[in-house]
């Protein structure tokens, strides 16, 4: 298979480490977008000229506009964007800190969004011949919200509209294809270390709530127990980035459909139940 160049987002951690250090392996070039380039000193100095190390803070639209300019000066094409920074933290809606709900807007949705224009842009006016594959780091959470997760899967969902909408946009003559990942748990670096901030609020105090059991879960969670292999996944996602007619949407991780099929049969149960409350609405005549 012929070499690529990916633009991962997020490089230092999580999937976007996994995801770099296999296409790395392979024999791909990858444009590393980090917040600090320090962070990338081993890789760069085990593969040299095939990675690019770009600073770049998501929320800040001239950092990822010069990472693209890089690219393009570089190495004149990018054929993958994979837009996985991200941010959480955990607590109730009530719990947490409206600077921490913000923050976590910014990163994954118009973080995200600054990312995937760009990609767009790139690849129908840079790119020769035109075209490209633009990889949505989603979750699980994108589509059923959980407790103590709210703004994170606030931010997911709203990555999810914007997505498909994005997608129905685009001109199929450009040859641009999109797909969400929306992945289950896996055993990061952002599970092993605790890399997210945690709140309580004193009205929660029940510990069969959903908020206190997610807390205890993720408190007492040993990474072991976590099943879902990153170096398995980043092959995955290497393999939907090669496929000529990708998904818009692909479940990655045995906890997505596990989580997705009850809240499915208890919407379907309710649309049942209440299918005529959507009639009768309109003008009299």
């Amino acid at each position: 298979m012929s070499s690529q160049v990916w633009l991962v987002t997020g490089a230092s951690n999580g999937m976007g480490l996994s995801v770099t250090e296999y296409l790395l392996s392979e024999g791909h070039t990858v444009v590393a977008a980090v917040r600090k380039p320090e962070s990338m000193n081993t890789l760069k100095a085990k593969y040299g000229a095939r990675i690019l190390v770009v600073k770049v803070d998501v929320q800040h639209q001239e950092d990822v506009d010069s990472a693209f300019a890089q690219a393009e000066a570089v190495f004149g094409r990018i054929d993958v964007v994979y837009n996985n920074a991200g941010y959480s933290a955990v607590g109730e809606v009530e719990a947490m800190p409206m600077a921490d709900a913000k923050d976590i807007q910014q990163t994954n949705f118009f973080g995200a969004t600054r990312v995937s224009l760009a990609a767009i842009k790139f690849f129908r006016e840079v790119n020769k011949p035109i075209g490209g594959r633009l990889l949505q780091a989603s979750s699980i959470y994108g589509l059923v919200a959980g407790g103590a997760t709210g703004f994170y899967s606030a931010s997911k969902y709203a990555l999810e509209g914007m997505t498909e909408s994005l997608a129905a946009e685009l001109d199929p003559t450009w040859n641009i294809k999109i797909t969400l990942a929306e992945m289950g748990f896996f055993r990061t670096n952002f599970v092993k270390n605790h890399t997210y901030k945690v709140y309580t609020h004193p009205a929660y105090t029940a510990p069969t709530l959903l908020g206190n059991v997610t807390r205890a879960m993720l408190a007492d969670v040993d990474p072991e127990m976590i099943k879902g292999d990153p170096d398995k996944l980043a092959r995955r996602l290497y393999e939907l980035a090669r496929l000529d007619d990708p998904p818009l949407r692909v479940m990655l991780g045995a906890e997505g459909p596990a989580m997705l099929m009850p809240k499915l049969a208890q919407d379907e149960k309710e649309r049942e139940k209440y299918a005529d409350w959507a009639q009768g609405l309109s003008f009299d005549e």
